[in-house]
C-alpha cells in the first residue's frame, strides 16, 4: 500500500484508543499499530517495542530442556534464593566481567530486569520511614515510572540531555542534599539515548549515594552492548562500567534478556553490594518482618511477589555464565547486529530531515545501538509527529513516556527491523520527507 494510509482511517483507529498517543506506553503503542496494520492489511516498520529479535544461544535451550526431561524440575518450586550452581556462575560473572567481589548470597535471580528494578524500588521504598522519593536519571524506561506510581513513590528526574560530567554530579548532588530522596535510578547504557555514563560519573554517583544514604539502583539491561569498549574479554580489562565499585549502598540489576537474547524466560540477577546486604535497618522490620536487607529483599519481597524464578531458566542462564565465565564470546557477538541495524537506519532518517535529540555522549559520538532517539524540524511536538509517522507505516514512542525533557522527540528501537525492511524503511521516510 502507498503512503501516506488513508488520514481518515488513521484518525478513527486513534480516536478509539482509550489513551492518549502522547502518553502511550509501549504496549498501547503496540495495541494500535497492531490494530492499523489488521485495519488496513499492511506491514509496519515496527521501533515501538524494544524486545530482541535474534534467536536464543543454543546452549541455554538445551539446559532448560534437560532440567525439564532428566531432572524433573517441572512438578516441583524452584528455590527462591536461586540454584547454588546459578548464584555462583553469578559471583564469578561479576568478578570477571565487572571485577566485583560480590558473593553467591547477594545475587539474587529475578524475573526479567524489570522485576528486579521493582524489587529494588520497594526496597528503597521501605528503608527509611520518612523517604518515599525516587530521583531517575532520566531519560528512562517507562514502566519504572509506572512501578514507582505504584508503590506510590513520589518521583524527580534529572535529565542527561542538560547533565552530564561534573554537570550531572552537581545537579544531583543539590537535589539529594533536600533530604527526601530514598533512591536512585538510572540505565546505561541507556534507553532510550544510548549514552553510556563514564566512570568519573559512576564514581561521583557512588560517593554521593554513600554521603547522603541514597539506594543506588543500575539497570544494565543492555550489559556489553557498547559496541565503542570491548568489555567482555573475562578477566581482563576494560570492564563493564558499574556504580558498585564506588557505593556500598547499591544494586545492579543485569538481564539475560538482550546480551543473551533469552527474555522470553524472564530472568535477571540482582547483584547486591555485599555491605548492603549485611546492612540493619529497623525500618525494613515493619513491612518486610526484617532489618537485615539482604533478608528484606530475598524473603520480604522477592519471595510473596514471585516466589521463585522458575527452575528451568534458572538452568538455562547457568549454562550461559558457565559458557561466558569460560571465556566463550560467541554467546555476545550476536548482539552486536543491533549495532549495525542502527547504523543504517539512523543514517536512513538523518539523510532525510531528521535528527539525533540525544546527539553525542560527552562529546564523543553517540555508539550505535538497540535504541536512538529522533526528531524532525518541522515537529515540536513528539506526539504529532509520531501520529504523522503512523500515516507512512513507522511505529514508535515519543520521549514523553521515558520522562525526558525534549518533548519533541521520538525513542526507536531498532530490534524488529528485518534486513529486508529496510529498502521500504527508505521509501517511506523519503516519502514523509
Amino acid at each position: 500500500m502507498r503512503v501516506p494510509f488513508d488520514r481518515d482511517v488513521i484518525r478513527k483507529i486513534i480516536a478509539a484508543q482509550p489513551f492518549d498517543v502522547r502518553q502511550a506506553s509501549i504496549r498501547e503503542m503496540n495495541r494500535l499499530v497492531n490494530g492499523i496494520e489488521k485495519e488496513l492489511d499492511v506491514r509496519f516498520i515496527r521501533m515501538e517495542f524494544g524486545i530482541p529479535g535474534l534467536p536464543t544461544p543454543e546452549i541455554a535451550v538445551t539446559a532448560e530442556i534437560e532440567a525439564l526431561r532428566d531432572r524433573k524440575v517441572g512438578h516441583v518450586y524452584a528455590p527462591f534464593d536461586g540454584l547454588p550452581e546459578l548464584t555462583q556462575e553469578a559471583s564469578r560473572f561479576a568478578k570477571l566481567y565487572m571485577n566485583l567481589e560480590i558473593p553467591p548470597a547477594c545475587c539474587v535471580p529475578t524475573v526479567g530486569a524489570m522485576e528486579g528494578c521493582f524489587a529494588s524500588l520497594t526496597l528503597a521504598n521501605r528503608m527509611h520511614v520518612d523517604r518515599h522519593t525516587l530521583l531517575f536519571l532520566q531519560p528512562g524506561f517507562p514502566v519504572n515510572r509506572q512501578q514507582a506510581r505504584f508503590l506510590g513513590m513520589k518521583v524527580d528526574g534529572i535529565d542527561f540531555y542538560d547533565h552530564r560530567g561534573e554537570a550531572l554530579i552537581g545537579a544531583v548532588e543539590r537535589r539529594l542534599a533536600k533530604g527526601d530522596i530514598a533512591a536512585m535510578l538510572w540505565s546505561s547504557p541507556n534507553n532510550p539515548s544510548w549514552i553510556v555514563l563514564k566512570e568519573p560519573e559512576l564514581e561521583g554517583l557512588g560517593r554521593l549515594c554513600d554521603a547522603y544514604d541514597v539506594l543506588a539502583i543500575e539497570d544494565l539491561a543492555y550489559f556489553g552492548m557498547d559496541v565503542r569498549q570491548d568489555y567482555l574479554n573475562p578477566g581482563v580489562p576494560p570492564y563493564q562500567p558499574t556504580v558498585l565499585r564506588y557505593t556500598r549502598n547499591g544494586i545492579c540489576v543485569v538481564s539475560s534478556s538482550k546480551m543473551f537474547s533469552y527474555a522470553g524466560q524472564r530472568i535477571a540477577i540482582a547483584f547486591l553490594h555485599p555491605d548492603l546486604a549485611e546492612r540493619k535497618l529497623p525500618d525494613l522490620t515493619e513491612r518486610l518482618g526484617t532489618p537485615l536487607v539482604r533478608h528484606a529483599f530475598v524473603h520480604g519481597i522477592q519471595y510473596p511477589l514471585i516466589a521463585s524464578v522458575p527452575e528451568g531458566p534458572q538452568y538455562g542462564l547457568t549454562a550461559l555464565l558457565r559458557a561466558a565465565n569460560a571465556g566463550d564470546r560467541s554467546l555476545f557477538t550476536p548482539a552486536f547486529e543491533y549495532a549495525r541495524r542502527a547504523k543504517i537506519a539512523k543514517e536512513i532518517f538523518l539523510r532525510n530531515g531528521f535528527r539525533l535529540v540525544y546527539d553525542n555522549d560527552l562529546g564523543e559520538p553517540l555508539a550505535d545501538g538497540f535504541y536512538f532517539t529522533l526528531s524532525h524540524p518541522r515537529f515540536a511536538d513528539g506526539a504529532d509527529l509520531i501520529v504523522e509517522l503512523l500515516h507512512y507505516g513507522i511505529s514508535a514512542i515519543t520521549l514523553d513516556t521515558t520522562g525526558s525533557s525534549r518533548k519533541e522527540g521520538l525513542r526507536a528501537c531498532v530490534s524488529l527491523i528485518g534486513e529486508e525492511q529496510f529498502a521500504t524503511l527508505e521509501e517511506r521516510v523519503r516519502a514523509f520527507a
